[in-house]
């Protein structure tokens, strides 16, 4: 579950108890018919709440520096921030309900539908790059989609991820100065941009994660006091907020980890390990008797950020469904090492290493840390992250 289902669960629970309190207008519904009517309408009040703290989400989401997306599995688009909107050149709730035939040229329209009909079909996550804009003034896209699934686990269509990457397809031939600033600039941005996570992570559990308690407490003592006549709306309002709960803690776990903040690195890599068995199958192993404890936020952040990168590539390239995470101190350091026993690659050609360990490598060397990338065809890759314990201070940009 997602976003999606957490908005469409509010929307749903508040358009019954509209609908429960035009009933209570025609017949007796309990033993005080109006001390009921007042207790749904605190209730609908909660609802009302709650969907205002969902616009919060819809704001961030509209706000932030990727492009989010989700379609129904007939192609049509469900959702879209206002960033993805802007690309195609159409208000955000014109593109809703349109598939991209209707959007974007034939090949390029035949080529995304392509794509998503096999993460449909196969339920595995696929990361491509697309060029879009006219010539001269074309950026380069890396799409992220997955197979979006509804609150029984059914195939319900695909949501995606776009991320802006053409300064780093461009060469640089600035200086060596100039390469140092816009790496420090676009990890700041990451940074930046974590921080925002965390903030919202923070306002759902903390505001709405509040408001859907609320809102089963009611319901419990309104059940108790409800005439027979109500209890099947009732229990399936309930069953509303349930799918809401879970698709809160849900989103606010992947917005940004809590663990990641307040218990440590190795704490939040032992969630991340859960998510990757849930979402994808793959067992990890986290080996880390010998982690040091970090006290520098962003340090944290880069960590694990690149250790989610290097289990995404586990999932989409190794052809296996376990990997390893050794964590230890060596001198003033951390070193981490993921391992798997898939098909590897040839690690001497920088081409094959992609985007997503170029990305890594640019964030480590912001705090003063290093990438090592030992791979073969058919013999696994090991990669080794260092990091010093106490980086310099960020550079200015």
């Amino acid at each position: 579950m997602g976003e999606h289902n957490l908005l469409e669960s509010v929307d749903q629970a508040r358009s019954r108890l509209g609908a429960l309190l035009e009933l209570l207008a025609t017949q007796r519904a309990a033993e005080n018919p109006a001390a009921f009517a007042d207790s749904l309408s605190e209730l609908r009040a909660l609802f009302d709440q709650a969907h205002s703290r969902c616009g919060l989400l819809r704001n961030v989401l509209d706000h932030s520096s990727e492009i989010v997306f989700a379609k129904h599995a007939d192609g049509r688009y469900a959702l879209i921030n206002l960033l993805g909107a802007q690309l195609l050149g159409k208000p955000a709730e014109q593109v809703i309900g349109l598939d991209d035939r209707a959007l974007v040229s034939a090949p390029v329209a035949q080529r995304r539908m392509a794509i998503d009909a096999e993460v449909m079909r196969t339920g595995e996550p696929t990361v491509h790059e697309e060029r879009v804009g006219a010539e001269g003034s074309e950026m380069t896209l890396k799409v992220t989609t997955s197979r979006w699934l509804d609150s029984a686990g059914r195939p319900r269509g695909v949501i995606g991820i776009a991320q802006d990457i053409t300064d780093v397809v461009r060469k640089d031939n600035d200086a060596v100065q100039q390469q140092q600033r816009m790496r420090a600039l676009a990890t700041e941005s990451m940074l930046a941009d974590e921080r925002l996570r965390l903030t919202l992570a923070t306002e759902l559990q903390s505001g709405l994660g509040q408001d859907i308690a609320l809102a089963r407490m009611k319901l419990a003592r309104l059940r108790e006091g409800a005439g027979a006549e109500l209890h099947g709306s009732l229990g399936g309002i309930e069953e509303l907020i349930e799918q809401a709960d879970l698709s809160l803690r849900s989103v606010a776990a992947r917005i940004s980890p809590p663990a990641l903040h307040d218990l440590g690195l190795v704490a939040a890599l032992g969630w991340l390990a859960e998510d990757m068995s849930m979402q994808h199958g793959l067992a990890v192993r986290i080996e880390a008797d010998g982690a040091p404890e970090i006290t520098e936020d962003r340090v944290r952040v880069i960590l694990h950020r690149a250790i989610r990168e290097l289990l995404s590539n586990v999932v989409l390239h190794s052809c296996v469904r376990s990997a390893v995470v050794r964590i230890d101190q060596l001198d003033s350091s951390i070193r981490i090492v993921v391992h798997d026993e898939g098909v590897g690659f040839d690690a001497k050609d920088h081409e094959r290493r992609g985007y997503g360990l170029r990305g890594i490598d640019e964030q480590l060397q912001y705090i003063g840390g290093a990438l090592q990338v030992e791979s073969s065809p058919a013999s696994g890759t090991e990669v080794t992250i260092t990091a010093p314990l106490y980086p310099a201070p960020a550079i200015a940009v």
